[in-house]
């Protein structure tokens, strides 16, 4: 093969690896905005909150993640974030939540807008519990955001209109919740953005929507002061704030490698891409490049080729140092055998039957009593039965 078509074939090689690289770096999980919003403190892209977490942390708060459940694993921490939860918790998660938020622990909930539940005003188990629904927007209902008179909202400037608003659920009595934010053109009747609501002897601040707390809102919305400022008065500085990472979607850390197998085998791009590598591939394989010369038939002229006696001579060593003379015996009487057309023997008793047979058709000869002397011999005197057997034949080609 020449050198340029040598270079030809790694070319091409190296054209379908950049392209699937780049094509896998494009669309990689971490490098685009995720089409599955998670509100996650491992997620650095817009929609994750790792830096509302790493802003707590700035405050002497340290936080962790939370990759279990509430309920049959580690106790529920005393401060936990738990935003737009992809998993809903159950209600025995709910009731282990808020028996430990009532014995003086703190919440910051944001409940999620999921169409996949099947009640209309789709209301969780712990929206239910603290009394809050979701206020379905009728025009107006979500201009006008004011902040509500509260220490936590004192010199902060304009807030920005939320996405989703809150009403309370009047069916029975709930604990109140202290507005922090309002929205609404009628002042007789404005709906709650975020709100404070005590619970025992602890605090659950809760929002209409995790979005400002997100790291592409972050820096624009003061609402994310008014959270921390919530999160660092109902804390202590030896508190841990854990975010529920489990209700993420989120079961555990993961390796590099797992990730990019997960993203291969696991989605909808991946697999595409891994199809059309192969395919491409397969391509070079059928227009039958090669990445080489093939390796020639023919020995090197510098090495000279074993004789027939050398082959011999190096089976023999063999079979001596496997201690089975008797076997290789027998395997030279099958060409005796197949003189006279019949099966080589398997044992030195159809050897012997086989000699005898030879005598019977042509008399004693001494090419028969050698390969009888030879067999008899202890080991078996390979050289003997080999002598004879030429010899027996020969007479026979003579005559």
């Amino acid at each position: 093969m020449s050198a340029a078509g040598r270079f030809r074939t790694f070319a091409w090689v190296g054209a379908i690896a950049l392209g699937a690289g780049l094509a896998a770096y494009l669309a990689r999980p971490s490098g685009r905005t995720a089409l599955d919003v998670k509100r996650s403190s491992f997620r650095t892209t817009p929609d994750g909150v790792a830096a509302f977490a790493r802003g707590l942390e700035r405050f002497d708060r340290p936080t962790a993640p939370r990759l279990t459940p509430l309920a049959d694993a580690d106790p529920v921490p005393g401060a936990l974030v738990l935003l737009s939860p992809a998993v809903v918790p159950s209600p025995v998660e709910v009731h282990a939540l808020l028996e430990r938020v009532r014995r003086g622990g703190t919440l910051v909930y944001a409940p999620q807008l999921s169409p996949a539940l099947a009640s209309t005003l789709r209301i969780t188990p712990l929206m239910d519990s603290l009394g809050i629904a979701f206020r379905v927007p009728r025009p107006g209902d979500l201009e006008e955001p004011e902040w509500a008179a509260h220490p936590l909202t004192d010199g902060l400037p304009e807030p920005a209109p939320p996405r989703r608003a809150l009403r309370r659920i009047t069916a029975r009595e709930f604990p109140p919740v202290q507005a922090l934010l309002t929205v609404g053109r009628d002042r007789d009747r404005r709906w709650t953005g975020a709100g404070l609501m005590a619970l025992g002897e602890g605090h659950v601040i809760v929002l209409g929507d995790a979005e400002p707390l997100s790291n592409g809102r972050i820096a624009d919305d003061p609402l994310t002061f008014v959270v921390m400022r919530a999160v660092l008065t109902h804390t202590a500085p030896s508190d841990t704030i854990f975010f529920a990472e489990f209700h993420q979607g989120i079961r555990g850390y993961e390796s590099t490698a797992r990730r990019w197998a997960g993203f291969v085998f696991g989605t909808d791009r991946g697999r595409t891409l891994l199809q059309l590598l192969l395919a491409a591939f397969l391509a070079l394989a059928c227009a039958g490049l090669r990445f080489g010369a093939p390796t020639t038939a023919a020995a090197p002229q510098d090495r000279e080729r074993r004789s027939p006696l050398e082959h011999v001579s190096a089976l023999g060593d063999l079979y001596e140092k496997a201690r089975a003379r008797r076997t290789a015996a027998l395997l030279l009487l099958a060409r005796l055998a197949r003189s006279v057309r019949r099966p080589p023997p398997r044992d030195v008793a159809e050897a012997r039957a086989l000699i005898r047979e030879l005598e019977t058709r042509r008399g004693e000869q001494p090419g028969l009593a050698r390969i009888r002397r030879g067999l008899r011999a202890d080991p078996v005197d390979l050289t003997m039965v080999a002598a004879g057997i030429d010899d027996h034949l020969g007479r026979r080609a003579e005559s």
